[in-house]
């Protein structure tokens, strides 16, 4: 029993000093970007993980030297893009509000209109007196300007 005992146990030192000597070095940075993007009543949701990892062993020529100068590293980069979630929403509520907003705009954009077509009638009534006004008026100026006091000729008109 003495003997299984102390041959795993030396078993046990000889693989751990074995993987002792493995220097290995792991380093991974994973960074998760999340977009939300919202466009009228969609809101477009998307999570992509990435991942860059730099493995590499450190490599040591020579095992019976003391203080080795010369050590090698082998480097080696692995970048991954995963797509964690990729989903559109439609907001109904949003949708509900851009609907009500719309029908209010048509509305203000009819009265609108009809206000500036009456006060386009108006101010072509305005214009039409006016015009009326002052044509009456050059009439009359006309009539003053071809009357004659009484005892004067009429004016002829020159024949050329």
């Amino acid at each position: 029993m003495k003997k299984v005992i102390m041959s795993f146990a030396l078993a046990f030192i000889a693989i751990a000093g074995i993987q002792a000597q493995d220097n290995k070095t792991i380093e991974e940075e994973s960074t998760i970007e999340r977009v939300v993007t919202k466009s009228g009543s969609e809101v477009k949701v998307m999570e992509v993980k990435s991942t860059k990892t730099v493995s590499g062993a450190v490599i040591v020529e020579g095992n019976n030297q003391i203080n080795q100068q010369e050590v090698n590293e082998n480097v080696s980069e692995e970048s991954t893009n995963k797509v964690l979630v990729n989903e559109v929403k439609t907001d109904a509520q949003n949708d509900a509000m851009i609907k009500v907003n719309k029908k209010e705009q048509q509305a203000e954009l009819k009265a609108s209109e009809k206000e500036q077509a009456e006060i386009a009638a108006k101010k072509k009534m305005e214009l039409g007196k006016e015009e009326a006004v002052r044509l009456q008026e050059t009439a009359d100026r006309k009539a003053k300007l071809e009357a004659r006091p009484k005892g004067t000729a009429k004016l002829r008109k020159e024949k050329e």
